[in-house]
């Protein structure tokens, strides 16, 4: 799939890449995501749930550049319906700015995270 792109409104370019593998999809997210962008997120993965049903969706954090609430609520959004399809959800690349709010706020339980995108996909090939 392609790439989906908007600009929120204090003009940070913001884009969601689908990169779908059979049972898994790689999930890279550019720039800010925010109350204009996240409802962006969840219509991006509407189309690749049936296909990673039991299998893994990996979030590349590496070039997103901001995260507020409604961001982090999007997150949140993608764990409840990766549980749901008993699919494996992966954050790659987090940014220290999220890393230090999922933790603050005990998020971080809810999440399997990974420094890289390299990490991600080698745990999701073993299964671990």
């Amino acid at each position: 799939m392609g790439p989906v792109g908007v600009r929120s409104p204090d003009e940070t370019p913001f884009s969601v890449d689908l990169d779908l593998q059979g049972k898994y999809v790689v999930v890279h997210v550019t720039g800010a995501l925010d109350m204009a962008t996240s409802p962006l997120l969840r219509v991006a993965f509407e189309p690749m749930w049936e296909s990673v049903r039991e299998g893994c969706l990996i979030l590349n954090l590496t070039s997103m550049t901001f995260c507020d609430s409604s961001g982090v609520g999007a997150l949140i959004a993608a764990f409840k319906q990766c549980r749901e399809r008993r699919t494996r959800l992966l954050l790659a690349g987090v940014p220290l700015y999220l890393l230090r709010m999922l933790r603050t706020t005990q998020l971080i339980t809810l999440f399997e995270t990974h420094a890289t995108l390299e990490e991600a996909l080698v745990s999701s090939a073993d299964g671990a």
